[in-house]
């Protein structure tokens, strides 16, 4: 029987281990453990392993809640106890700066969730039919192989209990009236009112009514939007939902993305605020602003915000806040990211705020941010590495990292988002 010491947990979240000079990643272990294994795929050199046994097991190491956690490809780390979770992120984020970015950056404690498990108020799940019927679930990891979901307990009671109704409804139907691949549940966390949006095949505008009619009196569903792959859009009530970040109120359509721990990201835009510190005259532009979650807190302090978004769902999205909460200071430009910095002269604006999504910056908006020229940069990252490259190239580029800091969005699974400051 083989058997290996895992080293340490690597982005995506499996150990890694090594035997005989070759470089093992392993799923569902923790650093320090001894376990026995089973050899799998390799690729690129890496040698895929699936424990057998754990021999020596982590004190970290506690039982997994979820039923499903050995298959479902949604959670990497429900069997490493909470606190634990933040301080492997902490040094997984530490090593990959210093690793792709070459950068030496000291890198406070994660910023934890105030709940490691329910705080979802968004998930998406995937539709297929089972043995018991029709039924919501996720993928197994690495495969389009579907689990049954629906109880998934990254999402809080309240909405689980929508969850489980739509799920009944669904069992029940020996056929749908189109077929549905998706569901996303967005649920406002201020109000409580849900908003199914389904993705469907090719359909008609009388298929979409019959599959919205089976679930129109779903208790607190305010509104149901059927998206088909041939581009048609139906709509029965709302197809929004309303929710407050701290005092202000935004509206969420179907088609914007909005973080799905809405209590952390509270957090994360008080502490851009307080980065920030926005004064009367700061000009600030802020590039793949969504609904301007983010951006708008800063021009209700007296910053002059440009928020340039490419999805015309979260820019009207965007621009309702503004009108809402009665916040002038700024304007709205209907743009990606590159065509703005390509439009945009020298020393414009004196901050710049960015979320881009987890591929980074395009060259093409690396090279406009430094010919742009501001004073500060503030990075939103969703993925250490993406985020190492693109420090490593705007340091290079003539700015210094003044500040970071992580914060736990996502409790459970691998993901880790960053928040940077850089100065010219």
């Amino acid at each position: 029987m083989s058997t290996i010491t895992i080293e340490k947990l690597v982005q995506g979240g499996r150990g890694l281990a090594r035997q005989e000079g070759q470089v093992l990643l392993v799923r569902g272990v923790i650093p320090g453990e001894t376990v026995s294994f089973e050899s799998g795929a390799k690729r690129k050199g890496i040698q895929e392993a699936t424990v057998r046994e754990i021999l020596k097991p982590s004190p970290d190491r506690v039982d997994a809640p979820c039923p499903v956690y050995e298959v479902c490809g949604g959670c990497q780390l429900q069997h490493v106890r909470y606190e634990a979770q933040l301080g492997y992120k902490r040094e997984i984020l530490a090593e990959t700066l210093t690793r792709v970015g070459k950068l030496q950056v000291e890198v406070p404690p994660v910023v934890p969730s105030p709940n490691p498990y329910g705080y979802r108020s968004s998930v998406r799940f995937v539709v297929f039919r089972s043995k018991s019927g029709f039924t919501l679930g996720f993928h197994e990891e690495g495969s389009q192989v579907p689990v049954a979901a629906a109880g998934c307990l990254l999402v809080p009671e309240a909405m689980r209990n929508v969850i489980a109704d739509v799920q009944e409804r669904l069992a029940r139907c020996g056929k749908l009236p189109v077929q549905v691949d998706s569901l996303e549940v967005r649920r406002s966390v201020a109000f409580g009112s849900a908003l199914l949006s389904w993705r469907t095949g090719p359909a008609m505008r009388s298929q979409a009514e019959k599959l919205s009619a089976l679930f129109q009196d779903v208790p607190n569903v305010v509104g149901q939007v059927v998206t088909a792959e041939n581009r048609g859009r139906w709509v029965a009530g709302q197809d929004w939902i309303a929710d407050r970040l701290d005092d202000l109120l935004f509206r969420i359509t179907d088609g914007t993305f909005v973080q799905a721990n809405w209590a952390l990201t509270e957090t994360l835009a008080r502490t851009l605020v307080e980065w920030v510190a926005p004064s009367s005259g700061l000009r600030v532009l802020e590039l793949y602003a969504g609904i301007g979650l983010l951006g708008l807190p800063l021009a209700r302090r007296g910053a002059l915000v440009t928020e340039v978004e490419a999805n015309r769902w979260a820019l009207a999205d965007a621009r309702h806040a503004a009108k809402t909460n009665h916040i002038g200071r700024c304007r709205f430009r209907h743009l990606k990211a590159e065509e703005c910095l390509g439009a945009t002269e020298s020393g414009e604006y004196d901050a710049v705020l960015m979320g881009p999504p987890r591929a980074g910056l395009s060259p093409e908006s690396l090279s406009g941010l430094l010919a742009l020229n501001a004073e500060r940069l503030f990075y939103l990252s969703y993925d250490p590495a993406t985020l190492a490259r693109d420090l490593g190239k705007l340091c290079a580029g003539g700015y210094r990292i003044v500040r970071l800091q992580a914060f736990d969005m996502f409790p459970q699974t691998s993901h880790i988002e960053t928040l940077v400051e850089l100065a010219r």
